[in-house]
């Protein structure tokens, strides 16, 4: 194949706009002459989701307009611009018609063995960057079929697109199996917590019996746990820095509400104060800071600093705890993320302007039961902590192969590296 060859995307598949619709045609059940209607929300990260639909009667919709095994379904209109292009590729799994709304297109491959070759063009680069090229000269973000089917790609011929399909296809099956083993790890994090927040562990190493539970005032717990109030083992709560933050780096990075993501700190966009004015603040291993002001869902957010090195300051909308003796900060901070005490700390909350606070006061009211050894502390900070690292792990794996993907589909898809060649060092 010479690199100049070239075909149009209209070569292998023709588009068919989606279904107009008024609401008075919307039907609330699927239903014999009715067909489910999917829009551009249905289209998710490459992914067909049909958690939300709406349901026409089939009359509506023309035969070309049925979406079929294998049809692209593709994001014509949008009122963002990056929206517009998306796309996902119907497998058959749906137990019922499907069509698309106006504002989406589907695309039905002309032969069967285009449909995995269509998919991963409309997913490369390539792809997004040509419909970019469509859309800068007008100012509403619209799409014609004849616009993406004019689209040019490297004309591989049949042999060749089956290649590249199998080996993008082997690598997303790899991506869904390390999905769905985040998602059993994930499950068993969860479940792991709770077992051990509520049973912790014997000298043994395992779960304690019912038998060694007592009823306390937060449920059934080690009858050796120590239950009070937050304040009892919480000996200070220092407020973060109130001054005015700039986005040159030529200062030291301070943290913010939104740099607290799923427990742990997200340092991609980090705000700064000069040096000398925030070195108090900065945080230190082990320091637990918790996010006092947030949006309801939000609020009580707590993340603890891990590494040796000191970190970032912090704001005043984040508050840092300090443990007494009796208390590891690294349990704290497990237990302040844990779901059923989320809710409990938001009863604190009171009401501002557009936000929610939890004053350090009101959270040192919150009932907590705490292992009375450290060592049982230390216990269940590692079991979890072993989970925690798996799914770490996994999250890596999946984002190498994801990285993979998109370097091997830009590769193969521009025609910068053979096919052969490509998929031998897959293999």
């Amino acid at each position: 194949m010479r690199e100049e060859s070239t075909i149009k995307v209209g070569n292998l598949a023709d588009g068919v706009r989606g279904v107009s619709y008024r609401p008075e045609h919307l039907q609330e059940d699927v239903g014999p002459d009715r067909t489910v209607l999917l829009r551009s929300t249905n289209i998710q990260e490459g992914q067909l989701d049909f958690g939300s639909i709406q349901i026409v009667p089939s009359y509506l919709v023309k035969p070309a307009q049925v979406v079929q095994e294998g049809d692209l379904v593709v994001c014509m209109s949008n009122g963002s611009k990056a929206l517009v292009g998306k796309a996902a590729r119907y497998n058959g799994e749906y137990g019922a018609p499907l069509t698309v709304g106006a504002f989406c297109s589907v695309f039905h491959p002309k032969i069967e063995s285009d449909a995995a070759f269509l998919r991963h063009v409309f997913q490369g680069e390539q792809f997004r960057r040509s419909i970019d090229i469509i859309l800068s000269g007008s100012a509403i973000n619209n799409l014609k079929n004849s616009d993406v089917e004019g689209i040019s790609i490297v004309g591989y011929a049949p042999p060749e697109r089956a290649k590249i399909a199998a080996v993008l296809d082997a690598i997303d099956d790899a991506i869904l199996e390390t999905d769905m083993v985040l998602e059993k790890l994930r499950a068993i994090h969860v479940g792991t917590i709770d077992d051990l927040l509520t049973r912790g562990l014997s000298d043994d190493g395992s779960p304690r019996k019912p038998s060694d539970l007592v009823e306390t005032s937060v449920g059934s717990r080690p009858a050796s746990w120590m239950v009070a109030n937050l304040g009892r083992f919480v000996v200070g709560a220092e407020y973060g820095t109130n001054l005015s933050l700039g986005d040159s780096s030529a200062g030291t990075p301070v943290l913010r509400m939104n740099n607290i993501q799923d427990g742990e700190f997200d340092l991609s966009d980090l705000k700064y104060a000069p040096a000398h004015a925030v070195d108090r603040f900065r945080l230190q291993r082990n320091d637990v800071l918790f996010n006092r002001t947030n949006s309801w869902e939000h609020v009580g957010k707590a993340a603890i600093w891990r590494s040796d090195e000191p970190g970032p300051a912090f704001a005043s909308y984040l508050v840092r705890l300090h443990c007494g003796d009796s208390l590891l900060p690294e349990f704290l901070h497990l237990w302040l993320n844990w779901a059923p005490v989320q809710r409990a700390i938001r009863q604190f909350a009171t009401p501002g302007v557009q936000q929610v606070n939890i004053n350090p006061t009101n959270l040192r009211r919150a009932l907590i039961a705490v292992p009375d050894t450290l060592d049982e502390q230390r216990a269940i900070i590692d079991r979890v902590n072993g989970v925690a690292a798996a799914i770490e792990d996994h999250r890596r794996e999946r984002a190498k192969l994801s990285s993979l993907r998109e370097g091997l589909r830009d590769d193969l898809l521009t025609g910068r590296k053979p096919v052969v060649a490509i998929r031998e060092a897959a293999e």
